[in-house]
């Protein structure tokens, strides 16, 4: 599922000599936070991290998001133009202070108040709505709602002899054990050792000492299995469908409504997403355009539709920041070019798009019962 990539620079140039940008879609991970979990050895377990608390963006992380702002605006300002109108542009986000917060530094960067809009002349900000589902109800960003299929082809996908094969290369047992051992809680799969390894990730990140046995693991003995466990989520078909699929549906129907004239309303051009880094990796798999990576705070997806000026046809590029302070690049999707034809995309992700995702969770088994997902 590896993804070609070409500069950006003369992927956009050869776009803009012959196309018009018509929509764009991007979908972002939010910025460096403090630690959203813990564990019973962590000699901070019983740190406040005041005054933020946990799970909450740091300074640095909230000026990494502004400064992501910025740089949308460099690249999509002329597209966009200078007066914000809810007719134009819309942000989502899903219910957590961190991706909240994120979007609304975004925003601020992406578009500061023009002379009309200026309302206060010490203040170089306006306020742009950003709009969330309880976590319960979302079925866009995170997909939290009651899904057994989901966990149930999850399940029978860790069973597989191919999985289990690559977790034997990856010597998990012996890490399980170990880190069971180390952190005094129960490590048992590969989303285990992803919590472990991002409270690490964000205690370094707050210049926290790690404990001396996180010498010997973190990051390089825990990064390999982390990575895999974004993989592990969206393996295949089934579970591209159910956790990046609802996302993907609601970006292609924006494009195909924007192509033949019916989006509502008609003036948009710009959707903007808040997430997660499970939300950038079951989007990169839905897409699949997937790296094997662990997504770094900020990164960012951005999907374009343009129009050839000549023949009419639109086509789609996806382009992957995944970094702050990378520049981005083209993603290729398999059996398409860089440069995308519309009806090509469509088919090529037909496959992982959902029809009526209540009835798709569900399982023939009355007795199944899903395990309780963990807060993001």
């Amino acid at each position: 599922m590896a993804a070609r990539r070409l500069p950006l620079p003369l992927l956009l140039l050869a776009a803009c000599a012959t196309a018009e940008l018509r929509l764009v879609t991007v979908v972002f991970r939010h910025g460096p936070r403090t630690p959203a979990d813990t564990y019973p050895t962590d000699p901070y377990v019983n740190y406040d991290f005041a005054p933020a608390g946990w799970g909450q963006l740091t300074n640095a992380g909230k000026l990494s998001q502004y400064e992501q702002g910025t740089w949308l605006r460099q690249r999509y300002g002329e597209f966009l133009g200078n007066t914000y109108s809810p007719q134009i542009l819309a942000a989502h986000s899903t219910d957590v202070d961190r991706t909240i917060m994120s979007a609304q530094l975004e925003l601020a960067g992406l578009l500061p108040p023009n002379d009309e809009q200026q309302w206060n002349p010490e203040l170089n900000w306006q306020p742009i709505p950003v709009h969330s589902q309880p976590i319960a109800l979302d079925n866009l960003l995170l997909v939290r709602i009651p899904c057994p299929k989901y966990y149930q082809e999850l399940e029978a996908v860790m069973k597989s002899e191919e999985v289990q094969e690559r977790l034997s290369s990856l010597n998990a047992q012996e890490l399980y054990v170990n880190l069971t051992q180390l952190t005094g809680i129960s490590i048992q799969s590969p989303d285990d050792v992803q919590s472990i390894y991002s409270t690490l990730k964000a205690e370094e990140e707050f210049s926290l000492e790690l404990p001396e046995w996180t010498k010997e693991y973190y990051p390089h003995k825990l990064a390999p299995i982390t990575a895999y466990s974004f993989t592990l989520n969206g393996y295949n078909a089934v579970l591209q469908k159910l956790k990046g699929g609802p996302l993907l549906k609601k970006i292609v129907n924006d494009m195909k409504e924007k192509a033949n004239g019916t989006l509502t309303p008609s003036q948009r051009k710009f959707y903007m997403y808040a997430g997660h880094d499970s939300t950038i990796s079951n989007l990169l798999l839905a897409l699949k355009v997937w790296d094997e990576q662990i997504p770094a705070y900020g990164a960012l997806i951005m999907i374009e539709l343009h129009q050839d000026k000549t023949s009419g046809e639109h086509s789609v590029q996806i382009h992957l920041r995944n970094s702050t302070s990378l520049d981005p690049y083209a993603l290729k999707i398999s059996g398409c070019e860089l440069d995308c034809k519309l009806d090509t995309f469509l088919r090529l992700v037909d496959d992982v798009i959902p029809n009526n995702l209540e009835t798709e969770c569900k399982v023939e088994d009355p007795n199944y019962v899903p395990p309780t997902p963990a807060p993001p």
